[in-house]
């Protein structure tokens, strides 16, 4: 597509080696990390993030000349097969072909996920990851060695991001309804083969007091808690937090010790009900906040206020790409809103991709949100949209009539979901 290619080559000029983007946050870990690697230093990632990401960059940036241009490249690849993936999977699941490359377009489409192939953050693989293992158990969920394939990509995104690990259990859940014990032994085989694929990580860590491929969730709930504004990036605890965390314990295991102590404290102090009540006041402005880690690192975003980002940006190209993240995301979240009115998910693997917008939901009730991590479940976004424009396109005779209701409470949760990713900065 044209304007997903001229979208890339934006990003790509944006970010030069003459005037290369300040890395911020996570990414200066991450390139750190790759560089000593690649150095051949026996260096590893504290447990609280999984060690893929930084192996991965590692081997591109030596492969490259000790350049991230061949890991941008390759990222950059990865996105359109996540593309394509998706396309295949959204056409299988509603049954139309229209849908799928809707759906398809829109994950090209969209700046602030198409900028993640120039970050240095895991998203774009952990996507595509996730969308290969969900492709397969779809498209080839009845072919055992296809499994093993599923069981050792999804063994891969949990190295690369482990927020996925709880759900697991729901993703495998429909190779298992209505099989008896032959789909009982076709999610024995994938999580067999996710167990092998983690297993030498998990042991490594055990040596090292932390039995489990990562664990941050711990420390995401504390920081959680105690995030103060409803918009990322403003009155930011986290970066304290971590240095406080480090200073906690020797160990991981100790670290965690104080942890779980500190927030039974706070519970204690403040009560659950409390502490809920102040959660649903925050949460979700963070995670659907209009801004993305694209804008924020825009000059005038919250990200280059502090020095980082990309640095002499054209007036022009950065007000194009924010107001094309900010329209697009904003018809996304309308569109899929009205698409669940005319495509309400019937089959049991199109149910599982919504029970993850969920699941996503829930854990980021409590847990530190920032706005990149709905990159996760953006395709499933993408896919309730593209049912809406597939709805739209049809014949008017062909196409089902939601009724009333159906209409008043999706219309009412665009409207929600649109309050809650442009009020935020606005609320007292």
């Amino acid at each position: 597509m044209v304007v997903a290619a001229a979208l890339q080559a934006l990003l790509f000029a944006l970010d030069t080696a003459a005037r290369p983007r300040a890395l911020w946050g996570d990414e200066i870990m991450y390139a750190d990390l790759a560089r000593r690697l690649a150095a051949g230093e026996d260096v590893r990632i504290e447990p609280l993030w999984p060690p893929a990401y930084p192996r991965l960059l590692a081997g591109l940036l030596a492969l490259g000349g000790g350049s991230f241009l061949l890991a941008r490249c390759v990222q950059v690849a990865l996105l359109g097969a996540s593309a394509l993936l998706l396309r295949d999977l959204a056409a299988r699941l509603t049954g139309s072909a229209a849908v799928g490359t809707v759906a398809a377009a829109l994950l090209l489409l969209d700046p602030q996920v198409g900028a993640f192939a120039h970050f240095l953050w895991p998203e774009v693989p952990h996507l595509f990851l996730f969308l290969f293992a969900a492709w397969i158990l779809v498209a080839r969920g009845d072919r055992p060695a296809w499994l093993v394939a599923a069981g050792v990509v999804l063994g891969l995104a949990l190295l690369t991001k482990s927020l996925l690990g709880p759900f697991l259990p729901v993703l495998l859940l429909p190779l298992v309804l209505g099989a008896g014990l032959r789909g009982a032994g076709r999610a024995a085989l994938v999580l067999l083969a996710a167990a092998a694929t983690v297993a030498p990580t998990a042991v490594d860590n055990a040596r090292r007091g932390a039995p489990l491929i990562a664990n941050s969730s711990l420390f995401n709930l504390w920081v959680g808690l105690n995030d103060r504004s409803r918009k990322d990036m403003v009155d930011e605890v986290v970066g304290d937090e971590y240095q406080r965390y480090l200073k906690s314990g020797d160990t991981a295991a100790a670290r965690a010790e104080v942890l779980d102590a500190r927030i039974r404290g706070l519970v204690r102090e403040r009560g659950l009900s409390s502490l809920l009540r102040a959660q649903l006041a925050r949460q979700y402005y963070r995670l659907l906040d209009k801004d993305s880690f694209l804008t924020d690192q825009l000059p005038g975003g919250a990200i280059s206020r502090l020095g980082y980002g990309y640095r002499g940006a054209p007036a022009a190209a950065a007000a194009l790409l924010r107001a094309w993240s900010y329209a697009l995301y904003a018809a996304v979240l309308v569109a899929a809103a009205l698409g669940f009115a005319v495509a309400p998910p019937r089959g049991p693997w199109h149910r599982v991709l919504v029970a993850f917008l969920v699941y996503n939901a829930a854990v980021f009730l409590l847990l530190h949100v920032k706005s990149r991590y709905r990159v996760a479940f953006l395709p499933v976004l993408y896919l309730q949209a593209g049912a809406f424009a597939g709805w739209c396109l049809a014949a008017r005779g062909s196409r089902a009539s939601p009724s009333r209701a159906a209409w008043a409470a999706c219309g009412a949760g665009a409207a929600l979901a649109l309050f809650l990713a442009f009020a935020g900065p606005f609320l007292r």
